[in-house]
């Protein structure tokens, strides 16, 4: 929501709001699935909307698509193939297309226009689009992911809060499929909102990813633009834990961290040592 120049984020239980002043509406638009908004602001640059929820800025980008692409890069022990559902913006492709023995990347977007816009405004983000192993399929993730059988090693669920038509990728149903979509030793990521603003939605959300996957963590970072900015992550797996770094990619890995912003494998290893209220709002032990 607009209010005098400032654009309002609310959660979407719409209890907590906070806002981000503008200094230039760059871009608004209603494309066939949602409407899509730029904005430059004083504080986090350019921040991308859809539907009104922030989704990407400037400012702290890299937190998000650093830790959904290389935390489970390093625990997989062959990662050949990669699908990213959602996640127009092009940040979780431009990670890994870092890392040079993956030999594909598809991404599933059901909306083109956020891809094409993101192109204009978020040009970093959207740099890993042009390499050569990517795919970008303008499709329904939903109906991709029931046609994937054992194809992907890492399976990265890049979606919106759990809202309208994106509630569907928190059901234990879509994990399924998910896991049928997965390697025998596959991981799926995803981002598993904030425990102060939805502690009875999270609960379920973990509930639903133990139904199906036998290993499930959990670990948080900061979003800055992100209601409530604490926000947690979720790693699910057939087999690994999350902190099981596969030794073989350390060295590879060390050079890369060299030019990342958040993520190093030392960081890696402690994130997942959660407090007792995360524990408590997912329902861990």
């Amino acid at each position: 929501m607009k209010v005098e120049n400032w654009m309002i984020e609310e959660s979407f239980r719409n209890t907590y709001a906070m806002g981000f002043k503008v200094k230039e509406y760059l871009h608004s638009e209603q494309s066939q699935f949602q409407k899509i908004e730029v904005v430059q602001t004083e504080s986090v640059g350019k921040l991308l909307l859809l539907d009104g929820k922030t989704m990407v800025s400037d400012k702290d980008e890299f937190v998000y698509h650093e830790v959904v692409s290389h935390i489970p890069y390093m625990v997989s022990r062959s990662c050949k193939k990669v699908l990213i559902i959602g996640g127009g913006d092009g940040g979780v492709v431009r990670e890994f297309v870092k890392h040079k023995d993956i030999e594909r990347i598809d991404l599933v977007e059901i909306d083109e226009r956020v891809i094409e816009v993101s192109k204009i405004h978020f040009p970093d983000c959207t740099s890993g689009l042009s390499d050569k192993r990517v795919r970008v399929l303008p499709e329904d993730g939903f109906a991709f992911i029931k046609r994937a059988k054992n194809e992907y090693d890492i399976i990265v669920v890049d979606s919106t809060d759990p809202v309208d038509f994106a509630s569907g990728l928190f059901t234990d149903e879509f994990y399924a499929d998910v896991h049928n979509a997965l390697t025998e030793d596959g991981i799926m990521m995803n981002q598993t909102e904030n425990p102060f603003l939805d502690e009875w939605g999270i609960k379920g959300i973990y509930d639903n990813m133990r139904k199906i996957f036998p290993v499930v963590n959990s670990f948080n970072a900061p979003m800055l633009i992100y209601p409530g900015v604490y926000w947690t992550f979720g790693f699910s797996s057939k087999k690994y834990k999350a902190t099981d770094i596969n030794p073989a990619k350390m060295t590879g890995m060390t050079d890369i961290q060299r030019k990342l912003k958040w993520y190093n494998m030392d960081w890696h290893k402690g994130t997942f040592s959660i407090s007792n209220f995360h524990k408590q709002m997912i329902g861990q032990e």
